[in-house]
């Protein structure tokens, strides 16, 4: 008889951190975990654990059987950047942790030191109007045409909007770029 899968499948390959930790001297503090869905960026990616506080039964018996809960905080290098210390304890249960071994450590420690900064990308100050709001401005008699563009830092892309008297690398437009059948657009303005 054939098996069916019922339910979501997921990508995590490897073991729950608090199985790797378990097994380690002092919970693996000072160690090095690496999380396989990280691995496809060509920079390092890891932690290191700094501290490690299983939650063991604590008065309530059966509460944690699989050890699968405690307080993890590490140094988090993400694509060869130090991302300062991180809380892994709602991460922790998910089956995605590898432990690096300690004579691999000084190949990830490399390419942290090795890896090439990435490139900065300049965003102009200002850009076009898009077409019907260009019409719109002109019939309500604004002389204005551009709009000043305004950037989401928050995220941890490295971008910025260019100074006073500096050159942008990334051009913003406003467009259709070309159609699979322009024989549609003929005679639209």
């Amino acid at each position: 008889m054939p098996f069916v899968q019922v339910g979501r499948t997921h990508s995590f390959l490897g073991k729950r951190l608090w199985e790797i930790l378990g097994s380690l001297q002092d919970f693996g503090v000072g160690r090095m975990v690496v999380r396989s869905r990280f691995e496809r960026y060509p920079e390092a990616c890891y932690y290191r654990i700094v501290s490690a506080e299983p939650e063991m039964d604590n008065g309530r018996p059966h509460m944690d059987e699989d050890n699968m809960r405690g307080k993890v905080t590490a140094e988090q290098i993400f694509r060869g950047k130090n991302m300062g210390t991180v809380d892994l304890s709602k991460v922790s249960y998910k089956t995605d942790f590898r432990l690096i071994h300690k004579h691999e450590e000084a190949k990830y420690s490399q390419r942290v030191e090795g890896s090439l900064p990435r490139d900065v990308k300049i965003y102009p100050q200002t850009m076009d109007m898009p077409p019907l709001l260009k019409m719109l401005a002109e019939r309500e008699g604004h002389s204005a045409t551009t709009l000043k563009v305004n950037l989401n830092t928050r995220k941890r892309n490295i971008s910025r909007i260019a100074k006073e008297g500096e050159t942008p690398n990334v051009s913003l437009t406003i467009g259709l770029g070309t159609p699979a059948s322009p024989e549609l657009y003929e005679g639209v303005l």
